[in-house]
């Protein structure tokens, strides 16, 4: 779509440093009729989203999803250093306009907040969620419908919120979701500590990454990370 200077000017609003576009921020069915879709169903129409799926799922067996490698059975009921459980929990699921602008656009991202995290930080602002773990288990069926809810609200996209260490439970919400219309993209909003071979298991899954970057020196990361003296490296 052409615009012109002035048209752009109208149309824009500069906000903390970001450019937002409302006009470029486009509805699920709009983005359709545009020839959009997302990751996700590309793969699934090639029958190679369900395998990935499974090869995410064998890793709870003797946990390494993250780069703590902890090996705990999570299919057994064993909780890891992440003291997540092996279904996926949640604390809440809802439209969030505090997020990046270029996510948030008119109707907000689509943000699902999981309990549990394999870094955490002591400064962490969501503290009962990642630390004590507040939230309910949820089974795979259940986040799709949360996802398509989210979409069905207006949500531009579908926004994870800490999902490292349910990265399984995600995909496979995904691929349920998708066959049952889902088609926003998804973003992986991580604290950046995750292993490359994860992220090729996500590779063509997810549309947006949105890491942190926290930090630069071991040392710090170890003290204030739940001595994750390896963070700058891995991330």
């Amino acid at each position: 779509m052409k615009i012109t200077r002035r048209e752009f000017i109208k149309t824009s609003l500069v906000l903390g440093g970001s450019l937002f576009l409302p006009r470029t921020i486009l509805s699920a069915p709009s983005r359709e009729k545009q020839g959009y879709h997302p990751a996700y169903a590309k793969l699934e129409s090639e029958g190679q989203l369900a395998p990935r799926i499974e090869q995410a799922y064998s890793l709870l067996k003797e946990c390494e999803l993250c780069p703590r490698k902890c090996g705990a059975n999570r299919l057994e009921g064993e909780r890891g250093f992440c003291r997540a459980p092996a279904k996926v929990a949640v604390y809440i699921a809802q439209p969030h306009f505090g997020e990046e602008i270029s996510l948030v656009g008119e109707h907000g991202s689509g943000t699902i907040f999981f309990s549990n995290c394999n870094l955490r930080c002591v400064f962490c602002q969501n503290w009962p969620i990642a630390h004590e773990g507040q939230g309910s288990e949820l089974e795979d069926e259940d986040l799709a419908k949360m996802m398509l809810y989210l979409q069905k609200l207006g949500c531009h996209n579908i926004n994870l919120v800490t999902p490292t260490h349910v990265m399984p439970n995600i995909i496979n919400a995904t691929r349920i979701a998708c066959k049952k219309g889902l088609r926003i993209p998804l973003v992986y909003n991580t604290s950046g500590y995750e292993r490359v071979e994860i992220l090729k298991i996500l590779d063509g899954i997810v549309d947006i990454y949105l890491p942190d970057l926290k930090y630069m020196e071991g040392e710090k990361a170890a003290k204030y990370s739940a001595g994750a003296s390896d963070y700058p490296e891995v991330s």
